[in-house]
């Protein structure tokens, strides 16, 4: 239960990574999958501005995000992001039906600066790593970081699909041709903020360039783009790789532990609630910053004012 409790405190860095259902490749990098994921990243962005963007890798089966949570808005952020995406790769699937992403998102808070630079790479370099491509910049898929030292703005476009479905609709009624999408397309921005005082980009060509080393010395090649999208989107890896969500992130054992220690104290205030709120005291107090049944993020009391 201590691991499935969600504590989202503002000014926090998260690592945010969910993957699809059964593996199945659903993310294979191809132009409408592309397309979706930025749309529904400029949307959320636009909805919920205090979620900031570090990075961004969408691999063929999971994703990898690390995002900055100014005002605890993690939850609300990821929900929509996610849950629209989904209902858009169900649609370029083929019209599938079902779940996409196999669980709920886990998000590891990232505590001290190494390991934010650290983790900033780790999604950067997470296609090379897994040999789709021999450096970030070739993949295929989404990857996103900013690595000027100010935020970088980029604009994307996306079919707007409830005009093109209603002129559609009309169409098909009237016995015309359907209209051509690309004339509803729509355009946003998405901003990407960048780790002032890091050296980014010479961290990720630094670890690029040990994978290459690793990938000499093993003999094994990187995929080419063609041999990414002869994967079927509903085929997955033979032998998937699972590990277990960290709880967090840290460069230090100190910071981990006391991390670990306030989570432990924050499960256990849980839980006591839980069992008052159970019982039918319904007015129980939660602690801060945790999601009761039915109820939304419990911030302090100065800050639901404003």
């Amino acid at each position: 239960m201590g691991r499935r409790l969600r504590r989202h405190e503002p000014g926090t860095y998260h690592m945010v990574t969910t993957r699809c259902h059964q593996g199945c490749f659903l993310l294979r990098p191809e132009p409408a999958i592309n397309e979706a994921v930025l749309e529904w990243l400029a949307r959320a962005q636009r909805n919920y501005p205090e979620v900031l963007i570090h990075a961004v890798a969408v691999m063929s089966n999971h994703l990898h995000l690390v995002v900055y949570d100014t005002l605890g808005e993690l939850a609300g952020w990821a929900s929509y992001f996610l849950g629209n995406l989904a209902r858009s790769v169900n649609e370029i699937r083929e019209r599938r039906r079902g779940v996409v992403f196999e669980r709920r998102y886990a998000a590891a808070p990232v505590l001290d600066d190494a390991a934010l630079l650290d983790r900033l790479v780790y999604v950067v370099t997470n296609p090379v790593r897994a040999g789709l491509c021999e450096a970030s910049c070739f993949w295929s898929g989404v990857v996103l970081w900013a690595g000027t030292g100010e935020p970088e703005s980029r604009e994307v476009s996306w079919i707007d699909r409830d005009p093109y479905r209603r002129a559609r609709h009309r169409a098909k009624k009237r016995g015309k041709a359907p209209p051509d999408p690309e004339g509803f397309r729509t355009s946003g921005t998405l901003v990407l903020h960048s780790l002032a005082g890091h050296r980014v980009s010479e961290a990720i060509e630094g670890r690029e360039r040990e994978l290459a080393a690793e990938r000499e010395f093993s003999g094994r090649l990187a995929m080419t783009h063609e041999e990414v999208l002869a994967q079927a989107w509903n085929d997955a890896p033979r032998h998937p790789e699972y590990s277990p969500q960290p709880a967090c992130h840290a460069s230090e054992r100190s910071l981990r532990e006391a991390f670990l220690e306030g989570f432990r104290e924050f499960v256990a205030a849980f839980r006591r609630a839980s069992v008052q709120w159970r019982a039918g005291c319904l007015d129980v107090a939660f602690p801060l910053w945790s999601y009761p049944p039915g109820r939304p993020l419990i911030r302090p009391a100065e800050a639901r004012a404003g």
